[in-house]
């Protein structure tokens, strides 16, 4: 409540005052207070309580400038406004102010000085007013203006241009620039006859149509336009007349769609002749296919065949060299000079080069058996943990060789019904891919059951194989990262993951490149049919 006004000498009050106090005090909606010279606040109205959340027990005889911001304080802005209302006679803004209870608002203020009839100067008077929703709708406009723009200006498939009430261009989107070939800056400003064909503006096209569209809302067609470089397109256009809000026309918006490849395909459809050009061109598109696809096969082919060739000649090379030299010495009657080390090389170099040799057969009869759908399953009970240990055994040249370290990760003893043959095929691909591709780094073997499952895994710390290649890997003839200096028909994980589905298991693989490869075999403990 206001303070009532001192009484006169007469012992009365002055009724004016006490009305006018009582008129400041009954507003709601506007924070009305007085301060003297110096900022200190005097008084406080209901209005002031509402909106800054103070009683005027709190507030009175306080510095206003507690209601700013920390950076409103630093720069020393309320003594900035009571320097300059009183320089300039009045002092307004729109800023943020800081209620009691910390939260800020968004305030119109006016602030007066105060000056008694001498021209003494008493204080100032203060009006703020709550503008923070004002503030939130204007805000919200603005997001809406700049996403309606943003929106306006990014769509591609179609030229979104403004009009004014004469037919000049006012603004200018992406889709006018990629479809029409102007530049915003080339454009704005001129009539958009510009896009018309010469008989068109002969014939007052230009003007019958943005009288139809004041007339009627409205003006749609579709018609030939030229662009910058002066090629015609077929478009679909639609102008729309702009009203304000008593229905007055400002301007108009015209969209237009570049619908060439449309119109092209419709003429084509009218043409007498065009189901057989159709069908000429669908047996066409067949006949290409088709040889595409034959040119596919004999390069696959070829492909294959040169491969083949060099892989069974490369264990065959060391062998015939090995039996060369025997012959040799046998004729020269030089047996007795071989030593026991020498031999046990030699017959070391025939044995991997004769196992090599039937690995690559093996394979060939495997792609064989598989494409006729003989490959047949023989089961029996089978220790994968000691299937695992005698593959690291019957290895440890081969990885010696290869540069690279085998960790085997056994927690627990896996025991399930497999061709043990077939699944010890499966396990070597495996570990022979991985010591293959495992650029000479650490391969790691887990072997876990998850309920009735083997789960197997290969990681390696190699190359990777890159996302092209991952689909393909496990098709015939197919190399991940194939390389001149790493051999292979391409068959063996091709092998493996039939050999996998007939045990009615998965192999899935995960790789980045550079990082290395996860192969995971889950098989069946027991597979489907087997007791």
């Amino acid at each position: 409540m206001a303070d009532i006004p001192p009484t006169t000498s007469s012992g009365t009050h002055d009724v004016n005052d006490v009305k006018f106090k009582l008129l400041v005090d009954s507003v709601k909606d506007y924070a009305i207070f007085f301060m003297n010279s110096n900022g200190i606040i005097q008084s406080w109205n209901t209005g002031a309580e509402r909106i800054q959340g103070y009683k005027s027990s709190e507030i009175i005889g306080k510095h206003f400038s507690q209601f700013y911001t920390a950076p409103d304080l630093e720069k020393k802005h309320p003594e900035y406004e009571l320097k300059t209302a009183l320089e300039f006679g009045r002092y307004e803004e729109e800023g943020w102010r800081i209620r009691k209870d910390g939260t800020t608002f968004w305030a119109n203020t006016v602030l007066n000085p105060l000056f008694d009839l001498n021209g003494h100067h008493l204080g100032f008077s203060k009006v703020t007013r709550d503008l923070t929703e004002r503030k939130k709708t204007e805000e919200r406009l603005r997001e809406s203006e700049r996403r309606a723009r943003l929106m306006f200006e990014g769509v591609k498939d179609y030229a979104m241009i403004m009009l004014d009430i004469n037919g000049c261009v006012t603004s200018w989107n992406e889709g006018a620039r990629r479809i029409k070939g102007y530049e915003a800056s080339e454009i704005i400003g001129k009539y958009y006859s510009i896009f018309f064909t010469e008989q068109d503006i002969q014939m007052g096209k230009c003007e019958y149509e943005l009288k139809e569209a004041m007339e009627t809302g409205r003006y749609e067609e579709e018609s030939w336009l030229l662009r910058k470089d002066g090629t015609r397109f077929w478009a679909s256009v639609l102008i729309t007349a702009i009203r304000e809000k008593h229905g007055k026309i400002v301007g108009f918006s015209k969209v237009t769609r570049d619908i060439t490849d449309r119109k092209r395909a419709e003429d084509l459809l009218k043409m007498s002749y065009t189901n057989l050009e159709k069908r000429v061109e669908e047996r066409t598109l067949a006949l290409r296919k088709a040889n595409e696809q034959l040119r596919i096969a004999v390069q696959t082919r070829d492909e294959f065949l040169s491969i083949a060739s060099h892989e069974l000649r490369t264990p065959m090379t060391p062998l015939k060299l090995q039996i060369q030299s025997l012959i040799s010495h046998i004729h020269k009657k030089t047996l007795g000079g071989l030593t026991e080390d020498r031999l046990k090389r030699m017959a070391d170099t025939t044995e991997r080069s004769l196992t090599r040799l039937t690995s690559l057969v093996d394979n060939l009869l495997d792609v064989s058996r598989i494409n006729s759908g003989k490959l047949t399953l023989n089961y029996e009970d089978c220790s994968l943990n000691e299937l695992l240990n005698e593959i690291l055994e019957r290895f440890k040249s081969e990885i010696s060789i290869s540069g690279s370290s085998v960790q085997f990760l056994e927690t627990q003893r896996v025991i399930g019904v497999f061709d043990q043959l077939r699944i010890d095929q499966v396990l070597v691909n495996l570990l022979t891919n991985s010591l293959k591709y495992g650029n000479k780094k650490p391969v790691e073997i887990t072997l876990t059951q998850q309920e009735n499952f083997a789960v197997i895994s290969f990681k390696d710390k190699g190359k990777g194989i890159d996302a092209e290649s991952l689909p393909l890997i496990f098709e015939k003839f197919e190399r991940a990262n194939a390389q001149a200096d790493i051999s292979g028909l391409g068959l063996g994980l091709y092998i493996t993951r039939q050999i996998i589905d007939a045990h009615h298991g998965t192999i899935t693989v995960s790789s980045d490149v550079g990082v290395g490869s996860v192969f995971t075999v889950k098989l069946p403990l027991v597979p489907k049919g087997q007791a």
